[in-house]
């Protein structure tokens, strides 16, 4: 059951950041297709970073979730403690 705990959390953290990331892009998508018809606003260095901060976040809670499925298939070493993995 701790496994399926794990997958489940870890799954709700990734759609969290991909939610997050999305939101992101749009805001981005939005100014640049103003910026494409002749506005001059065009999307802030700050925005930018937040974007890759989002799709950083992403990636590391996709990650945890790759580990949580390789571990319900291959038996985790008796030397290492599983706490490493979700890290």
């Amino acid at each position: 059951m701790e496994k399926k705990q794990a997958l489940l959390r870890s799954l709700v953290e990734l759609k969290a950041a991909h939610d997050h990331a999305s939101k992101e892009l749009t805001a981005i998508m939005r100014i640049a297709a103003n910026a494409s018809k002749g506005s001059a606003i065009v999307p802030s260095l700050t925005e930018l970073r937040q974007y890759k901060h989002a799709l950083a976040t992403a990636k590391i809670h996709a990650t945890q979730a790759e580990i949580v499925l390789i571990e319900y298939s291959i038996p985790i070493s008796p030397e290492l403690p599983s706490s490493i993995y979700l890290q």
